[in-house]
Formats: structure tokens, C-alpha cells, sequence
């Protein structure tokens, strides 16, 4: 169950609120209960403290209390007040509350509903001044009342302006995913606004747009890549179905149906080549290639590669000059072949008669380094870029007509990049090509 990024917002602000609400409304009240009772005590303890002073003992007239009848009647207008003497006697009392009885232990406290305080007076006598907290807990319990009602209105009016600043501040996320949602396999032009995004979430739009470049151009690869191997596989199946046609119309002689068998075999094997190619492609992407990562003499492959090619370059006129280091690396043995094989085979194909391909495997910074250079016709500068693209000639013609189906080198460079590599190539139109392998080298 998905969970709304706005309510989870909204649950922890409204949380956080109300623990603020509750501290704050907490704190006023026990400091306002604190001070209602610090002035009762003040009031009780003034009182006390001055009908102990005004409390004599006198041996012909007895118990006197020097205090006027008008400051009697002020502490019992709103207290109360005992006078008792030693042996538990009454001496004088007023006020609305009943006296109660001394405790004989002097100091403020609480008993029932009256706040009272009992100090130690001459001879043993006990003054009692009490005062009803009735009134004052009326004013707690209404300031209690008070501060509810005003922390559930506080709260009520933080949630709806959190509400509204999430929605506010979620609202750019809202235009994003809605954007993103847009955007469909039939149309990935469009982007994020990156401009309009918080800066919360730059990073995420413009790594979603990264992404979209990505699948963009790889949904183009794979446009090219299936309408060039359609076009590649037509002109064989073209050639067959038209041999077939014609051979079919009427008796032929012996030597022109050899001749038909032998033009269908040549597009067969021309399909047979263009299909193990694109499969070693898909392999290839699929990472199958790195499959076998095991220990390979890369000099000894090299070198395998060139004696294999070294009569077919004799054969053109070409001088093949080979020079290699032992050097070792991790990875598929076929695989690498494959790609150096492809690359002499190139050099042999694209050069002149009479012409020079020096081989060269050696070890540098801890890589292991295969350099394949000939004089040949060379590359012209506009066409290195997309060289290594699938179905990509810089000689359409010329290749097609030696074979050719503009996969070889993209299988290198993808069988490469498995292997944790690099391939580069140098060149200039009529002066030749240089291409150098890269692959990270294994201690020997």
C-alpha cells in the first residue's frame, strides 16, 4: 500500500505541533498555577507572621492580640484564622471556614479544599491562617479550558497551512510526475523543465532527462539497427527468390543450373554471415562474452589472429609485420580472437597492393595494449565518428562487394567494452589507419 508523501508531511508537522502545543500550553499553566499559589503563601505567610507578632502573654490579664478589628475583618473577608493555645485551647477564630485543629508541625500545606499555613506562636500557642482555593482552581480549570481550546484552534489552523504549503511545495513534483508520465515509446523528445523544478529535486530531473537521452537514443539504434538488417537480408533473399524464379520458368542446361545453385549458395552463405553476425551482436550485449573470464595469453591470440590472415595478406601483395610481448588478460579467448582477427582483416582488405600492416602487442601502465596499423586506403575524417555503428560502411559499395555487411567492427568494440576495454582508431583519407585495443592487464 502506497503511502501519500503530503499526509506523511502532514502527520509529522501536525505531530510536531501539537508536542509544541502541549509543551507550551504545559509550561503557562504550571507557571500560572505556581504563581497563584506563591501569592496565596505570600498572603498566608504576611498574615501568620503578624498575628504572631500581635500575640502576647500577660501574666494578670492572660492572651492579648494586638491587632485592630478592622485587620481582623480584612483576613476574614477572604480567609480564615485560628489562635490556639499550648494546651490545644481556642483563643480566637474568624472566618468562613470552621477552625481546624493545630498539627503541631509549623509550615504551608493543603488539606481539603483550604490552603493554610500554621506557625509556632509565644508559650507554645499556634496561629492557623487558611484561605479556600476554590476560587483560584475555578480560574486553573478555566485556564485549562482556555488553553485547549486554544491549542485545538492553533492546531487546526497549522494543519490547514501545512496542508496548503505541502500542497504548494509538492506541487512542482505533481507537474514532474505528470511530464513523466506523458512521455510515451512514439514520443521520447520531450523533457523535464529542470528550470522550473526546486532545486530539491534538480538532481532527480535531470537524471531522469539523462535517462530519456539514453532510451532515446538507444530506441534510434534499435530503429537503424532493425530497418538495416532488413535491408541487409533483402538483397540476398532477393537474389535467391530471383534465381529460383528464373530457373524455374524452363529447362536449363546443366551448366546454368550450376550456375543458379552456385549464385543461391553465395547468398546463403552472405545471409549465413550477416546472422551469425548480428548473433554475436546480441551475445555480445547480452554480456555473454565475459562469460568465460578466464587467464588469456592476449600475444599468443594475436599472434594466431595474424598467421592465420598472413596468407591472405601475401597473397594481396602485403608485407605483415608481427610484434608481440608476452602479456596476459581476463576474459573469453574465442571472443578476443574474434575481434583481432577482424581487425587484420580489415587492414588486409582496405590497404594497397605492396602495401605494410605491422601488428603489435605490448604492455603499458598496467594495460595490455595491441596496436593494428597499415597504409591503406585510409578513413576520411567525417566518417570516424560512426565508424564503429552497426550497419556503417565508409565505403558502401566497396564493402558490400567484398563481403562486407558493417558489423565487424561493431562487434569488436562491443566485445571490447565487455572486457572492461577500449578501442581507438587514428586515421587519415590515403595515409592509412592505426586502430589500439586496450584491456586491463593481468600480472603475469
Amino acid at each position: 500500500m502506497s503511502r501519500s508523501i503530503r499526509l506523511t508531511l502532514i502527520g509529522w508537522y501536525g505531530l510536531l505541533l501539537a508536542a509544541v502545543l502541549v509543551a507550551f500550553g504545559s509550561a503557562l499553566y504550571g507557571r500560572t498555577r505556581s504563581t497563584l499559589l506563591e501569592g496565596i503563601d505570600a498572603e498566608l505567610a504576611s498574615r501568620s507572621a503578624a498575628m504572631v507578632g500581635a500575640l502576647e502573654w500577660d501574666e494578670q490579664d492572660g492572651w492579648e492580640l494586638d491587632l485592630s478589628d478592622d485587620f481582623l475583618r480584612g483576613v476574614a473577608a477572604d480567609a480564615s484564622y485560628s489562635l490556639w493555645t499550648g494546651d490545644g485551647g481556642l483563643l480566637r477564630s474568624g472566618g468562613e471556614a470552621a477552625p481546624s485543629a493545630p498539627s503541631g508541625e509549623s509550615g504551608l500545606r493543603t488539606r481539603g479544599g483550604l490552603r493554610e499555613i500554621e506557625v509556632a506562636g509565644p508559650r507554645g500557642a499556634r496561629v492557623l491562617v487558611a484561605r479556600a482555593m476554590g476560587a483560584t482552581r475555578e480560574r486553573l480549570a478555566t485556564l485549562r479550558t482556555s488553553l485547549f481550546v486554544a491549542g485545538l484552534g492553533v492546531l487546526a489552523l497549522g494543519l490547514g497551512g501545512g496542508w496548503w504549503l505541502a500542497r504548494r511545495t509538492l506541487a512542482p513534483l505533481v507537474s514532474l510526475t505528470a511530464t513523466a508520465g506523458s512521455i510515451s515509446a512514439q514520443d521520447l523528445s520531450r523533457r523535464l523543465d529542470e528550470r522550473s523544478a526546486p532545486a530539491e529535486l534538480e538532481g532527480l530531473a535531470r537524471a531522469f532527462n539523462a535517462t530519456l537521452d539514453r532510451l532515446e537514443q538507444a530506441f534510434q539504434r534499435q530503429v537503424r539497427f532493425t530497418a538495416d538488417a532488413s535491408h541487409e537480408l533483402r538483397t540476398p533473399l532477393a537474389v535467391l527468390r530471383l534465381q529460383t524464379e528464373q530457373a524455374l520458368r524452363g529447362e536449363r542446361t546443366p551448366q546454368e543450373y550450376r550456375a543458379t545453385l552456385a549464385a543461391c549458395l553465395r547468398a546463403s552463405q552472405r545471409m549465413s554471415s550477416l546472422t551469425e553476425s548480428l548473433l554475436q551482436l546480441a551475445r555480445a550485449d547480452a554480456g555473454e562474452s565475459a562469460a568465460s573470464a578466464e587467464p588469456v595469453a592476449l600475444d599468443q591470440v594475436v599472434r594466431e589472429a595474424a598467421e592465420q590472415l598472413r596468407p591472405v595478406a601475401e597473397a594481396e601483395g602485403l608485407v605483415l609485420s608481427l610484434c608481440c610481448e608476452p602479456v596476459l588478460v581476463r576474459g573469453d579467448r574465442s571472443q578476443l580472437a574474434e575481434v583481432f582477427s577482424n581487425l587484420i582483416s580489415n587492414s588486409v582488405r582496405y590497404n594497397r597492393r605492396g602495401g605494410q600492416i605491422d601488428v603489435a602487442c605490448v604492455h603499458e601502465d598496467g594495460r595490455a595494449v595491441v596496436r593494428v596499423a597499415d597504409t591503406g586506403l585510409g578513413i576520411p575524417t567525417a566518417s570516424i565518428p560512426h565508424l564503429f555503428d552497426r550497419f556503417y560502411r565508409v565505403d558502401s559499395d566497396r564493402s558490400r562487394s567484398q563481403g562486407g555487411a558493417g558489423l565487424g567492427l561493431a562487434i569488436a568494440r562491443r566485445v571490447v567494452e565487455v572486457h572492461r576495454g577500449t578501442i581507438e582508431v587514428e586515421s587519415r583519407a590515403g595515409e592509412g589507419s592505426t586502430f589500439t585495443v586496450r584491456l586491463p592487464a593481468v600480472p603475469c
